[in-house]
């Protein structure tokens, strides 16, 4: 792991054929809104935490995500990435987690119960944001405390996974998603400039960047089974990974941490240019 950033890479095990069953998602929904798109924040509330009353949080569902039978990818991330999508779909932006039963000899999977809101505000509990167009970074979402050796820093990561294998024709799908962790990003308040906002949200940039190539390259090798993924996706991971690894190292050094504006300028033309010769691979429309 580098200091600039995190990567996560969930390398999946067959079983069974190379079969898995999806984590069950079951329920009742009170009232459906218009659905969120994929790069909208939904947030997680969990057991130990209570909903901000003043925000007017709106229930629009409850539900349950359990083991299905012969479930392996069944994390608790995983999980409440199930929530997430649930809550989106049916217009909610807030997952309040109700139970959460922990794995055991019974099942290897978290298993949790959960309600799903609606509400004004959820900065509160606000964690990750999804790169998109509209989702531009402000000083605002640098919520770490900040360190004396560099005026700001940029925290994210790559999330790589193989989705859920379809049980009947044994096909599933790589999700990879650019993400920017609020919580471990900070600034030092005296150094809060739109230049060095501009040097910070480059770095996001180049992680949609690269999450466009990576997906580019996983659709040409066709991986879409188990099989493929355990004997092609760490290779093509591992050498995506070292580009943005070496851009990221040219970013610093060039623009001294982003210090130096007019180094800047031609990286922001650079990575412009870049992310438009990859559109179909948005993460907005893939």
């Amino acid at each position: 792991m580098k200091n600039y950033h995190k990567l996560s890479f969930i390398l999946m095990v067959a079983l069974f054929f190379n079969c898995a069953t999806q984590m069950k998602v079951k329920g009742d929904t009170v009232t459906s809104l218009q659905p969120l798109k994929k790069t909208e924040t939904v947030v997680i509330v969990e057991e130990n935490k209570n909903l901000d009353s003043s925000q007017n949080p709106v229930k629009l569902g409850e539900f349950d995500i359990k083991d299905g039978g012969f479930s392996i990818d069944c994390d608790y991330e995983r999980v409440k990435n199930l929530a997430k999508n649930k809550a989106r779909s049916i217009g909610g932006n807030t997952v309040k987690i109700i139970a959460h039963k922990l794995p055991s000899a019974w099942s290897t999977c978290h298993q949790i119960k959960f309600e799903v809101y609606k509400m004004d505000n959820i900065a509160e509990f606000q964690e990750d944001i999804i790169w998109s167009t509209d989702n531009k970074l402000t000083w605002d979402n640098f919520k770490g405390v900040p360190k004396v050796d560099k005026s700001s820093f940029f925290c994210g990561y790559i999330d790589v996974q193989f989705n859920d294998v379809k049980f009947l024709n044994g096909k599933g799908e790589v999700s990879i998603i650019p993400i920017f962790l609020l919580p471990c990003s900070y600034v030092q308040p005296l150094k809060k400039d739109k230049y060095l906002l501009e040097y910070n949200q480059l770095k996001f940039d180049l992680l949609e960047f690269y999450s466009r190539k990576m997906r580019k390259e996983f659709a040409a090798s066709e991986i879409d089974t188990n099989e493929k993924w355990q004997k092609f996706a760490k290779s093509i991971y591992d050498k995506i990974y070292a580009e943005h690894d070496t851009d990221i190292f040219n970013l610093e050094t060039e623009t001294n941490f982003g210090e130096d504006y007019s180094a800047l300028l031609p990286w922001k033309f650079k990575v412009e240019n870049d992310l438009k010769t990859l559109t179909e691979f948005s993460t907005e429309i893939y």
